[in-house]
């Protein structure tokens, strides 16, 4: 066997074994392996891979996901990101709803029976959310393989990506673990986000931001955060840097960009009313350091600051997303 016929082999096992549950890579690989080696010794290697057909054709004998919303391909991403964003939204509600019943004695059946809800809720959101991001993949995938169903040959085998083409499962992970515990917490506890004093037995707290306009506010949030979520899930299923992830990117993070104008520019974001509040709450005076920073809260300032480091941060992604794609990734 020639250096290119080894270099097609390693391709067509690459593309058949990624397309079929983890619990069946090992054994299809040595299968699909010896199989093809012994039909290498008899003709050529073009016309073993011919012979077989696709990577996709192939990878179907090992499973069946004929109708299901997510099929074999994305059932082990979907189930261990199901479970992480599970995790991460239960505790953040719980975390939550505890903290809710220390600030407010007295009523504990009441926030008792309205944390249980929040759970229930927040269970369901979680997996419907995860659910329909996996929904739309597998459905996108049915219909590039619709697309495809042209005569397959060994020259259509994708590379195997190398290792800087490779993105980090480890930093998909944490972009999701981010999003899941930040959108909770903004759901479920935005009073979380404030300046807190204890007096006594009572806890005190003023929100940075504005809980009066929050059914506005929180909406916006929360799309803006799914579409970051979406994007981090296609980087973690697709797994090397090409188009489609490309692509996504610059919708996310144009997306983002918007999102944070309408909040911070159009929308009552931050809380009028928290230098005032601060201030009596801690009862500082003017020779106080505290009180001297509340005298330069500027909502404005402080808007077009995180406006900045959002935009930067945004261009930043964009930036290393398309030059590794040019640079190390393939047209997908």
């Amino acid at each position: 066997m020639t250096d290119s016929e080894r270099e097609y082999m390693e391709r067509y096992i690459y593309e058949a074994v990624r397309k079929v549950p983890k619990r069946q890579r090992k054994e299809m690989e040595m299968e699909l392996r010896e199989l093809i080696e012994d039909m290498s010794e008899t003709r050529p290697m073009e016309e073993v891979l011919l012979k077989m057909g696709s990577p996709k054709d192939f990878a179907k004998q090992y499973r069946e996901d004929s109708g299901y919303i997510i099929g074999p391909e994305y059932y082990d991403d979907y189930l261990w990101v199901m479970k992480v964003v599970l995790i991460c939204v239960e505790s953040s509600v719980l975390l939550s709803g505890i903290i809710e019943i220390l600030l407010h004695e007295g009523i504990y059946v009441e926030l008792f029976g309205k944390l249980t809800g929040n759970l229930i809720l927040a269970g369901i959101a979680a997996v419907g959310a995860v659910t329909l991001i996996f929904a739309v993949l597998q459905r996108r995938k049915i219909r590039v393989e619709i697309n495809e169903k042209k005569k397959w040959s060994p020259e259509k085998l994708s590379p195997i990506p190398v290792k800087k083409a490779r993105i980090s499962r480890g930093d998909s992970i944490a972009g999701i673990v981010f999003l899941v515990l930040f959108s909770a917490l903004l759901a479920f506890a935005p009073q979380l986000f404030s300046a807190y004093s204890v007096k006594g037995e009572e806890l005190q707290y003023v929100s940075i931001f504005n809980l009066e306009k929050w059914e506005l506010i929180l909406p916006v949030f929360l799309l803006s955060l799914f579409i970051s979520l979406t994007d981090e899930v296609i980087r973690l299923v697709v797994g090397r840097y090409c188009q489609i992830v490309m692509i996504s990117n610059l919708i996310a993070n144009t997306l983002q960009i918007l999102f944070a104008v309408i909040l911070l520019k159009v929308l009552p974001f931050w809380n009028p009313e928290f230098p005032e509040k601060v201030k009596t709450m801690y009862q500082l005076t003017a020779e106080d350091r505290g009180f001297q920073f509340l005298l330069k809260w500027n909502l404005e300032f402080l808007s077009n600051l995180f406006l900045v480091l959002i935009c930067i941060t945004a261009l930043g992604e964009i930036a290393v997303t398309v030059y590794k794609t040019l640079r190390y990734g393939k047209s997908s």
